[in-house]
């Protein structure tokens, strides 16, 4: 194997298989297998427990991906995708005006849990960020109240490597072992996608309801199923005709109301309050914008926001538009705990017990991927009263009172409310705190496949955005005027996601040439030239990628890369040096310059480098599993630690339930280098079961051949 082409025997979930383009898939789609919702483990009838009734109020939050809020027919919408979610509404109280703050899926979460702003909270986009320590979560607030607090996760955007797990005791998203991905159908080809199915969120939320009825609980839901590429179950057959989108909404509506019988089921429902939101819209061809993400028109800002349960009025139904960084201040008003001293958002008790009519509150939301993509301004949105304004190059003023569906710019006409309102803006800016140092982060290869095939471009700002008010100053092409840039990189993604990748070539080439300076786009066009074997052209590019962003290690790694292959080892160690040098923690530069150091013998050198990244980085448990590996098979005795390759491997196996069989191999080897070989035999039989069952190639012949050693009574050297 090529040195470079490095066995990381790691990390992340593998999302080239499920990777899809929305484009193809308008091709019908359907899930395999049963359309009948898998029932609780036992198929027992939980039992009721209608004790216990003074215990404190639970929490369940549910949020529905990729939403809109006339999606649900208590919004208005005449197909039938929502009958359990609008029982819920006539039921408890619904604000028909819910604006979220972000179209992205991170950002907008994060401003749901913190009640902050996302230029205050720092998660400002579904890649390139984290939510940093500095913000305290809804989570966070109420563990240390005594609650009870897990997750049910459904995407990869949202994994704990987002930091948006903080506060949760359990956090369960898409790459947890004891989990069942959402499978589709295209053409005759199975895929498995990098998301939960909603059926599975909800197997696992029943039992943590039956396990902490007895408990006060806080547990959050995310259903994502609406989001593209659409394949609810062939039960919703009738609806798919007329709308895939809406199929997968009612298909999320089926599993929210088993959640809700159970919590009715078993007498929780007077102590247990249940909010249902989602974190932004869709497009739907609207505003010429097909998904989410670049723009900030009502089609993917306006959401749905129930409140049902403990004590919510029932039939209520708001017209006075509130916002998402409003829901979890409300949380804790209503559970009477103590608000963070930073929240941005406000409670809306006054509305909810009537003593106020409209809480006369600014509306704010964001998207940076125009200026992280195409060198745009951030596009920002005020709403305050009736009155919408876009803030950008050209702006845009709208009267949602009389055009809710933002078709009449009157920017030209009422050129006073522009300028009070872009006041405002600058005010609400300048007046706000910066948001934390360590939002940013570094876009491993892994997490950036897991994004692409979920359809998110893997893009970061490559420079911090630490001068907020700056940044309101307006530059580059107005975002309205790159309707057309954005459907064809939608192309360009979809024909690397089907693996067409001479295909994806051209549509990115058109965008390099149109935006020369992009270093997303760069980036990308480099990752297709690769797949097609265009050294030479990738070569240039990746040249010109350092020379604009000189501080990302990417193009230092890719050039290492095609170095090595034309035979220089030693200009491709100083690359991947500098790519250290410019991002300590990049896992690919660090385990392939350990590689080489492998190859070349140097084993002490090569385990000083991983122990290095495990001392000094927050790295994922692959890069603890490659660091694990080596201690455990090192040629050189001095190097060697059976010790404490087996208590690592034993904690990211056990105590993290990685049931993964490139864990399990380490494990395996771990157990040899210490002499229990009764235990390597289990481990590493454990994880050729695992590649066998789930029909993957992976390192079957690798591992077969360690089981023979450590049959033999012999431990692995490599």
């Amino acid at each position: 194997m090529n040195p470079l082409e490095l066995r990381l025997r790691a990390g992340l979930i593998s999302a080239a298989a499920a990777a899809l383009l929305f484009a193809a898939c308008q091709r019908e789609v359907a899930v395999p297998g049963s359309d009948t919702p898998e029932a609780f483990p036992g198929g027992q009838e939980a039992p009721s427990d209608r004790a216990g009734a003074d215990l404190a109020r639970n929490v369940v939050v549910i949020t529905l991906d990729t939403t809109r809020a006339d999606a649900l027919g208590s919004y208005g919408q005449k197909l039938p995708s929502s009958p359990n979610l609008d029982r819920l509404a006539e039921e408890g109280t619904q604000f028909l005006q819910c604006l979220s703050s972000a179209p992205s899926t991170l950002p907008s979460h994060s401003t749901i849990f913190t009640g902050k702003q996302p230029y205050a909270h720092g998660a400002r986009s579904n890649s390139g960020h984290v939510l940093s320590d500095a913000n305290t979560t809804l989570a966070e607030v109420l563990s240390d109240h005594g609650y009870e607090t897990g997750a049910e996760v459904a995407a990869a955007v949202l994994g704990s490597h987002t930091l948006l797990d903080q506060g949760f005791g359990q956090y369960r998203d898409a790459a947890s072992p004891d989990v069942e991905h959402k499978r589709i159908v295209v053409g005759t080809e199975d895929i498995e996608l990098p998301e939960r199915d909603a059926a599975d969120i909800t197997q696992h939320a029943v039992r943590f309801i039956r396990e902490h009825r007895k408990q006060k609980f806080f547990l959050w839901l995310h259903y994502f199923d609406p989001h593209a590429p659409h394949a609810a179950p062939a039960r919703f057959s009738q609806l798919k005709q007329a709308s895939r989108y809406h199929a997968e909404v009612r298909y999320v509506d089926e599993q929210i109301n088993r959640v809700i019988k159970e919590i009715e089921g078993l007498g929780l429902r007077e102590r247990t309050l249940v909010v249902v939101t989602a974190d932004h819209g869709e497009g739907r061809g609207e505003h010429a914008e097909d998904t989410h993400s670049y723009f900030v028109y009502d089609t993917t800002m306006r959401v749905p926001l129930i409140f049902w349960g403990a004590d919510v009025p029932a039939g209520l139904k708001l017209d006075s538009f509130v916002r998402s960084v409003d829901i979890a201040p409300t949380i804790l008003d209503w559970l009477d705990l103590p608000i963070p001293e930073d929240t941005q958002g406000a409670s809306l008790l006054p509305l909810l017990r009537g003593g106020a009519p409209d809480l006369e509150r600014v509306a704010y939301g964001e998207t940076i991927e125009p200026y992280v993509v195409f060198g745009a301004s951030i596009l920002r949105y005020v709403r305050e009263g009736r009155w919408k304004y876009i803030h950008k190059v050209e702006p845009e003023l709208f009267d949602i009172s009389r055009d809710p569906a933002e078709l009449k710019n009157l920017a030209a006409s009422h050129p006073e409310i522009v300028e009070r309102l872009r006041k405002r803006l600058f005010e609400l800016i300048g007046d706000a705190p910066s948001g934390p140092d360590d939002a940013r982060t570094s876009i491993d290869p892994g997490t950036a496949e897991q994004l692409e095939a979920l359809g998110y471009l893997a893009a970061a700002p490559t420079e911090p955005l630490d001068d907020e008010v700056a940044l309101l100053e307006l530059q580059g092409v107005d975002p309205t005027a790159l309707t057309g840039d954005v459907r064809l990189l939608a192309e360009a993604a979809g024909f690397t996601k089907t693996k067409i990748f001479d295909k994806s070539a051209e549509r990115y080439r058109v965008l390099v040439e149109r935006h020369p300076d992009s270093v997303p786009l760069l980036t990308k066009l480099a990752a297709s030239l690769e797949e097609i074997g265009a050294d030479e052209e990738r070569f240039a590019l990746l040249s010109r990628l350092m020379a604009l962003a000189p501080e990302e290690p990417g193009a230092y790694i890719g050039l290492a890369h095609l170095t090595f292959k034309r035979g220089d080892q030693p200009e491709a160690e100083r690359l991947l040096l500098e790519a250290l040098r410019v991002e300590p923690c990049s896992p690919g530069a660090r385990a392939t310059l350990a590689h080489l150091a492998a190859t070349k013998g140097d084993h002490p050198g090569q385990i000083r480098l991983l122990k290095e990244g495990v001392d000094q980085c927050n790295i994922a448990d692959g890069f603890l599993n490659s660091y694990a590996y080596a201690l455990a098979t090192s040629p050189d005795g001095a190097d060697r630690d059976g010790q404490e390759a087996l208590r690592i491997s034993k904690e990211i196996t056990s105590e993290r339930d990685g049931e993964r069989p490139d864990f399990l191999d380490t494990l395996a080897a771990a157990y040899a280098e210490t002499g229990d070989f009764e235990n390597a035999i289990l481990s590493g039989k454990r994880a050729i079961a695992l590649i066998e069952a789930e029909d993957q190639a992976g390192s079957l012949d690798e591992i077969m051949r360690h089981l023979a050693l450590f049959e033999a009574g012999r431990p692995v050297r490599e």
